[in-house]
């Protein structure tokens, strides 16, 4: 141990000496292990870091499948829970919920849009958490008519109620009704959040939602996602074959609502994760490849400061050093680099964190907060050491080959340097063939992105906002709401600077539709089979203010009335489903599962991929909301004004109306419209980033070795040109070699991007995994670069004059 240190401070003078050296090595390993730790922080809080809830790996998602359904919603239906609660021996709790904004108004306070969950009985012993004052939700609080109980998150009771412990008993007024505060949960405690951006502020008895009342008994309405804690002995596969064993059991005793409907039991942190794990992994792997590089060119590096110390190891030798006391120097002076380039790169990535949470898209954020953790401590210590040892390998060969001969003559042209060469060489060939590899990887995703930037989605986006109203049914009645909505519209389109303005039922552009059950009364069905269609509803004049294009008869009227003909318009999408090659205007149409009423088709509208730009239209209907007065809906405004003046233009009509409403949400049709693409628009742009660096290395690594290569032939090319040999040909000699070894990698590179880039299918839209555009392009432009690498060094040795090439040692 003593002569290992001792190594190690003979190592750290000897680095000094060298600090151009030093400092570039350094930097390519910290930029390399930097990246690595970043990406791999990514990877451990949507894969390995536990939720923070006790026993998370216990947790598991539960939801709803159904093929009639336009799109996967993972909903159920509150029955069908509880008859999975009932009898899955593998759940030992289940639980239901509804997230989503209460109106929280106060005697003295402004009115406040909070974001909640409505929770089934069994949630708290699901969540494994108990308040830290008071109580949670008890049994009789959860029946339908059950006393109205409240419990507060930590944040909320901070806030509004001033961390008053003497908050219990205290009423609050939730959606027009009132509540009793019966407990506060730990700080922290945000469970279930999934999509929504704002913390859960509060959990109350399912029965708070007024729709989930209104559907109580209804095993076709499926509106409420699952979550379970598994029973002690039991995995998620027992839980999800019991589960589909009851769904089926129900399929047969309720053929009407169950006969095509299954549930999918999965891990809780796994469905949270499932959009992203595969990019995450993908992303991993491409920035270790990106390290893969990095050491390469320090190899490189190595290689060529071995060969200007072959003097030295050649009188350590001589001296009576022997080859483990080389062996052990090297790993010394390569520890050095490894632990200064880790504690650099530990460095950026802590710096890094931070930049990169604000980078990452809303699906990566909602599952877990980004940090380096633990974890990734130890995955930064494993890349040092590796980077140690191929730091302190790379050279050995070229030290233990050193003799005391090197001392007498010049060492150019010694089997030591053909070996180094050669080895720098294939060294090269590794280079370009893995900068292939990333590049191929983000052409694809670029050109992928260039396909979808092309998709029209259905809507003209720009200058339109939505802001979200919710009518409390406690105070607003059916003829009550639609009188609202009648005036609130007539005074926001009467203002100045609103072109347009419309109400619709949330998510027209910006998610997915509602399910509802179909019958075409022209064309019956066969028995058993059951038609569902996306549904929306919406005022007049909707589809002009959203720029959706009316292809066919007419639009709504204002007098679309609850006492006028029952009507709804289609998209195009629904008319080729359900009547191809028919006139749709005046067929008959059934649409609902509790009351089904019968209405005719009065237009037809074009395709809105509403849900995101690569996945196409589903068949939709839409119904004017004067004939199916919704509670919450959103206001839909056509303007040129910010959306800070159209939001408070909105607000300050809507509390003319009621001074009791809040607004949920506000936003633009452009920034859901972007949201819908962060995903893939993160992926490019962090891929394209490493597939740079990863060029800029691998150009920086040909270019020092061409450079090493012209300097040791400087004398061999001084002769050709005194013999007569022109510059252009000295330069031809040098690139020559250069591209001989690029054709070598790339051949290799694209054979592995070949194989790779079929990982990249499911992430590619409108574009081939082996995109022939893609494969050309990268090779040529990896080529361009070799080149221009290779030539620079080239053109450099043809200016040197014969006689001081010559005369060179």
């Amino acid at each position: 141990m003593p002569s290992f240190f001792q190594d190690l401070r003979h190592g750290f003078r000897s680095l000094r000496r060298s600090p151009g050296f030093t400092l570039a090595t350094v930097l390519a390993l910290a930029f390399g292990i930097g990246a690595n730790t970043l990406l791999f922080s990514v990877v451990s809080a949507l894969l390995l870091r536990p939720l923070p809830l006790p026993q998370s790996e216990q947790l598991v998602s539960v939801w709803g499948l159904d093929p009639r359904e336009p799109e996967d919603n993972n909903a159920l239906s509150r029955l069908d829970s509880e008859d999975l609660r009932q009898k899955v021996k593998a759940f030992a709790a289940f639980a239901i919920y509804d997230t989503g904004g209460f109106t929280l108004t106060g005697p003295h306070q402004e009115p406040e849009r909070v974001e909640g969950a409505a929770v089934s009985e069994d949630f708290f012993r699901v969540a494994a958490v108990q308040p830290m004052l008071g109580r949670a939700l008890e049994g009789h609080e959860f029946q339908l008519n059950g006393p109205r109980a409240v419990v507060l998150s930590h944040g909320l009771w901070t806030r509004r109620f001033g961390a008053d412990r003497g908050v219990l008993g205290r009423t609050m007024e939730l959606d027009g009704n009132t509540y009793e505060v019966v407990g506060v949960m730990p700080e922290g405690f945000d469970f279930p959040r999934e999509d929504s951006q704002e913390p859960i502020g509060l959990w109350a008895p399912l029965a708070a939602r007024d729709f989930v009342r209104s559907n109580w008994e209804s095993r076709g309405t499926h509106l409420l996602s699952g979550v379970a804690r598994l029973a002690p002995g039991f995995t998620a596969q027992q839980a999800h074959q019991e589960a589909q064993g009851v769904m089926q059991a129900l399929s047969q005793t309720y053929p009407d609502t169950n006969s095509q409907s299954n549930v999918s039991v999965r891990g809780l942190q796994e469905r949270l994760s499932q959009k992203t794990r595969r990019p995450a992994l993908l992303l991993l792997g491409a920035v270790a490849l990106l390290l893969l590089i990095a050491c390469v060119n320090v190899a490189q590096l190595l290689l060529a400061r071995a060969m200007t110390r072959q003097q030295e190891f050649a009188v350590r030798t001589a001296l009576g050093a022997g080859k483990g006391a080389l062996a052990r120097q090297l790993l010394a002076e390569g520890s050095l680099l490894a632990l200064a380039g880790g504690a650099l790169g530990l460095l950026l990535g802590l710096w890094g964190t931070d930049m990169l949470s604000a980078m990452l898209p809303e699906s990566v954020r909602q599952v877990q907060a980004v940090r380096v953790d633990g974890r990734a401590l130890v995955y930064t210590a494993a890349l040092v050491l590796a980077v140690s040892l191929m730091c302190g390998l790379a050279p050995l060969g070229t030290a233990l080959k050193a003799n005391l001969g090197g001392l007498l003559q010049s060492t150019r042209g010694t089997s030591a340097n053909k070996s180094a060469l050669r080895w720098r060489a294939i060294l090269v060939s590794t280079q370009v063939a893995l900068a292939l590899v990333l590049l191929v990887g983000a052409g694809l995703l670029v050109r992928s992105a260039q396909r979808l930037a092309e998709v029209d989605p259905g809507y003209r986006p720009d200058g339109v906002s939505l802001m979200g109203v919710s009518l409390p049914a406690a105070r607003y009645s059916r003829d009550t709401t639609a009188t609202f909505y009648e005036r609130l519209l007539e005074q926001v389109r009467a203002q100045p600077g609103v072109e347009a303005a419309s109400l619709v039922t949330p998510g027209i552009v910006t998610g997915g539709a509602i399910g509802l059950s179909l019958e075409l009364p022209e064309k019956p069905s066969p028995a058993g089979e059951k038609l569902v269609t996306g549904y929306r509803a919406m005022s007049d004049g909707v589809f002009g203010t959203l720029g959706i294009p009316l292809k066919q008869g007419r639009d709504f009227t204002r007098q679309d009335t609850a006492n006028a003909p029952l009507v709804v318009v289609v998209n195009e999408s629904f008319a080729r489903r359900f009547f191809p090659n028919e006139d749709v205007i005046g067929k008959r149409v059934i649409i609902g599962y509790r009351a089904p009423l019968e209405r005719e088709i009065v237009g037809v509208v074009g395709d809105v991929r509403a849900r995101a730009l690569d996945e196409a239209a589903e068949p939709e209907l839409y119904a004017p909301l004067g004939q199916t007065p919704w509670a919450m809906t959103s206001v839909v405004v056509r303007s040129k004004l910010p959306l800070e003046s159209v939001t408070a233009l909105v607000k300050g009509e809507m509390r003319q109306l009621d001074s009791q409403l809040t607004m949920p949400r506000t936003t633009t049709l452009a920034q859901g419209l972007e949201r819908s693409v962060a995903d893939r628009s993160f992926q490019r742009v962090l891929l394209l980033a490493f597939a740079v660096s990863a060029v800029a290395l691998a150009s920086l690594g040909i270019y020092g070795l061409m450079a090493y290569s012209v300097a040791q032939r400087r004398r061999e090319l001084g002769i050709r040109l005194a013999l007569g040999a022109l510059p252009s040909d000295v330069v031809r000699l040098v690139m020559k070699q250069a591209l001989r070894m690029c054709a070598l990698g790339l051949g290799v590179g694209l054979a592995l991007a070949l194989g790779l880039s079929r990982l990249l299918e499911g992430l590619l839209y409108d574009v081939s995994a082996t995109d022939p555009l893609t494969f050309l392009a990268v090779p040529l432009l990896l080529l361009t670069v070799v080149s221009l690498a290779s030539w620079l060094p080239a053109r450099r040795a043809s200016k040197v004059p014969p006689g001081v090439a010559m005369s060179a040692d």
